[in-house]
C-alpha cells in the first residue's frame, strides 16, 4: 500500500522553553531606517570538533549543523519529521520517494538539487572517506557492500536521483523511522561545486563551509565564538524570527553562569553544583536529553580483555552517589544502556524490560571477588597493572565526574587512575583512533528507536571504538533489522541489550539530565534528545 508520510512518531523528550518580558535586541540602521535585530547569545561550550556533516559524530557540532544545514526532512518542535528540502515523500514497501522543493537554495544562491544529496551520500559511504557514521545508511540496499569495498560501483546502491528534484531510495529492510533518519546530519547534502573547490579544507573554517539551512555561518573564531546569521536564501525564511545566534565557547560552566548573570549570555547550561542554588529561579529549565554516559574500556588492553574485570569495574561504581553528590540530583542511574524515554512495545522500552535483571548495580564485595578471579585468569597481579589513564573532557563537569570514577576504582579495586583532560576535539580524535585505556564517553540518540543505541556496538560500526566484537551480538541486531513484527523486534533488541550488559565492553553510569538558564525574553527554544539538541529555529525574542 502506498502511503504518504509526513510524521512517524512523537518524540516525548521535547521541551519548549518559553517565557515573556524584557528585551535583548540590538537597534541597527539601514539607510536611515532603524530596525530591531534579534540576537540570541548561546553558550555552545566547546569548539565544534567537525562541521563536515558526513564526518561529524558529536553533539556540539550537531548543534551548529542543525542550524546551518537542512536535509530532506527536518524535525518539528514536537520531534516529528517535517518537510525540509523535500516538500513531500511517499513509501511503497521498501521504496521511498522524496520530492524536492524547487525554491530550496544554498547560501550562495545555488539551487539545492537531488545530485547534492546523492553525492553527499556516496561520499559518506565511500570507503576512502572513512565516515564513522557510514553504517547509519546500511539499511539502504547495497550501501554496506559499497562501504566495505565489496562493490565498487555506486549505481548498485539503492540511491537514485531520477531528476533534479526527485530521489528514490530502495531499502533492504523495513525502516519505519526512515523519514526521521534522513534528517540526521550524515544525510545532509553538499554543494558539489563548492566542495570540489574547497576539498582540501572543506568545513574547517568559516570560508570553507557552504550551508543551505535557516542560518548562515559568517564567523568561526576557534575556541572562542561562532556567529550565525539568518539566511536570506532559506526557502522558509519568513518563519525564522531570530536574526543572529552568537555561540560562545565557555567550557567552564561557572564562568558561563557569571556571563549570564552579567547579561552577556541568554542561554546556558548550568553545572550540577549550581542546580540546588538556582532551583527557585524561574529562568531555570530542566530537561532530559536522552543521552547515556559510560566508561568505555579499550578491550584490546590486556586488563580489559577479561569479562570478569569489566564486570568488576561495573560493580565498583556507586551510581546513586554519583547522581546525588556529583550530579546533584541532575540525572538518572544507568544500570542499562537504553534510557527510560525511548519507546518499546506499547509504552517505553524500560517498562517492557527491567534493567535490574542485568545485575550491574553497585556491589563492591562482589566486584573485588571478580577482580581477583579475572587477574588470576590473565596471569596478572595487582602490582603488575601499573597506572591506568582515564581520558576525559576538560570541562569542570567532566573533571568532577572523572575524579569520582578515579576515587571509586581506587577504593573498590585498588586501581591507580590518572586523569587525562583534553578538549572535545582531541577526545573525539583519540576515541576514533582508539588511543585510550578508559574514556569517559556519552551517546545520544540519532532517531527515536532502541536501535540507535544498540547498533552502535556492531563489529561493523564506525562508532564502536571499544575494540569489542561479538558474532552473537551482530546476529541479533541483523535479526532485529529484518523483523517486521514490532513486538518480536523489540524482544530481539532486548536480547541484544542483555548480551551487551553481560559482556560489558562499556560500563553505563548515568542518563543525563541537563539544566538550562534562559532569559525571559527568549521564547520558543526547543530542547530534545535528537540533533540539534538546542534548536533556535522556532525561537523568538520580545
Amino acid at each position: 500500500m502506498k502511503k504518504t508520510i509526513l510524521g512517524l512518531f512523537s518524540l516525548l523528550l521535547v521541551l519548549v522553553l518559553s517565557a515573556c518580558g524584557g528585551s535583548n535586541s540590538e537597534t541597527t540602521g539601514d539607510e536611515g531606517n532603524s530596525a530591531d535585530k534579534k540576537v540570541v547569545r548561546y553558550n555552545l561550550q566547546e569548539n565544534p570538533a567537525q562541521l563536515d556533516p558526513q564526518l561529524n559524530t558529536e553533539q556540539v557540532s550537531g548543534n551548529v549543523l542543525g542550524h546551518i544545514m537542512e536535509g530532506l526532512t527536518t524535525l518539528g518542535a514536537d520531534g516529528n519529521p517535517i518537510p525540509g528540502v523535500a516538500e513531500s515523500w511517499t513509501s511503497e514497501g521498501n521504496t521511498w520517494t522524496f520530492k524536492l522543493r524547487k525554491d530550496a537554495k544554498w547560501h550562495n544562491g545555488d539551487p539545492v538539487v537531488a545530485g547534492d544529496f546523492t553525492a553527499a551520500w556516496e561520499r559518506a559511504l565511500n570507503p576512502a572517506t572513512a565516515s564513522e557514521y557510514s553504517y547509519i545508511m546500511y539499511s539502504i540496499k547495497g550501501a554496506q557492500e559499497y562501504n566495505e569495498g565489496k562493490t565498487k560501483d555506486f549505481s548498485t546502491v539503492g540511491i537514485k536521483a531520477t531528476d533534479d528534484y526527485t530521489i528514490v531510495v530502495e531499502l533492504k529492510e523495513p525502516v519505519a523511522y526512515f523519514a526521521s533518519l534522513v534528517s540526521f546530519y550524515t544525510f545532509m547534502p553538499q554543494n558539489q561545486k563548492f566542495f570540489n573547490e574547497h576539498k582540501d579544507s572543506y568545513a574547517t573554517t568559516d570560508e570553507d563551509i557552504m550551508g543551505n539551512g535557516p542560518f548562515k555561518l559568517v564567523s568561526w573564531e576557534f575556541e572562542n565564538k561562532i556567529v550565525l546569521e539568518k539566511a536570506d536564501t532559506y526557502w522558509n525564511k519568513d518563519s525564522i524570527k531570530i536574526d543572529e545566534i552568537d555561540m560562545a565557547m565557555i567550557t567552564d560552566r561557572s564562568s558561563a553562569l557569571k556571563a549570564y548573570q552579567n547579561g552577556e549570555l541568554d542561554w546556558i547550561k548550568i553545572s550540577p553544583d549550581e542546580v540546588a542554588k538556582l532551583k527557585s529561579n524561574p529562568e531555570m529549565r530542566p530537561y532530559e536529553d536522552g543521552s547515556v554516559w559510560y566508561l568505555m574500556l579499550n578491550n584490546k588492553e590486556k586488563l580489559f580483555s577479561n569479562k570478569k574485570i569489566r564486570k568488576a569495574i561495573a560493580l565498583s561504581i556507586d551510581r546513586k552517589a554519583l547522581i546525588e553528590k556529583i550530579k546533584m540530583g541532575s540525572g538518572v542511574i544507568a544500570d542499562s544502556f537504553i534510557p527510560s524515554v525511548i519507546p518499546g512495545k506499547k509504552g517505553f522500552f524500560r517498562q517492557d524490560y527491567d534493567a535490574k535483571a542485568y545485575g550491574i548495580e553497585y556491589n563492591p564485595t562482589e566486584a573485588k571477588k571478580l577482580f581477583e578471579e579475572g587477574l588470576k585468569e590473565l596471569g596478572m597481579t595487582a602490582s603488575s597493572i601499573g597506572t591506568i589513564k582515564l581520558l576525559s573532557g576538560n570541562s569542570d563537569v567532566a573533571q568532577k565526574e572523572a575524579q569520582f570514577y578515579q576515587e571509586q576504582l581506587k577504593v573498590s579495586l585498588g586501581l591507580n587512575i590518572q586523569i587525562e583532560p583534553v578538549t572535545q576535539q582531541i577526545r573525539v580524535q583519540r576515541m576514533t583512533s582508539k588511543d585510550f585505556q578508559i574514556v569517559l564517553a556519552g551517546w545520544g540518540p540519532d532517531y527515536n528507536d532502541p536501535m540507535t543505541y544498540l547498533d552502535l556496538w556492531l563489529s561493523t560500526s564506525g562508532q564502536n571504538n571499544s575494540n569489542w566484537a561479538s558474532k552473537d551480538y551482530d546476529a541479533l541486531i541483523a535479526q532485529a533489522k529484518t523483523e517486521a513484527d514490532p513486538v518480536k523486534r523489540m524482544d530481539i533488541l532486548a536480547q541484544a541489550e542483555k548480551l551487551l550488559m553481560e559482556e560489558l565492553p562499556i560500563v553505563p553510569t548515568f542518563f543525563r539530565q541537563e539544566n538550562a538558564l534562559i532569559k525571559p525574553n527568549v521564547k520558543g527554544v526547543v530542547n530534545r534528545a535528537l540533533s540539534p539538541e538546542t534548536d533556535f529555529r522556532f525561537a523568538s525574542m520580545e
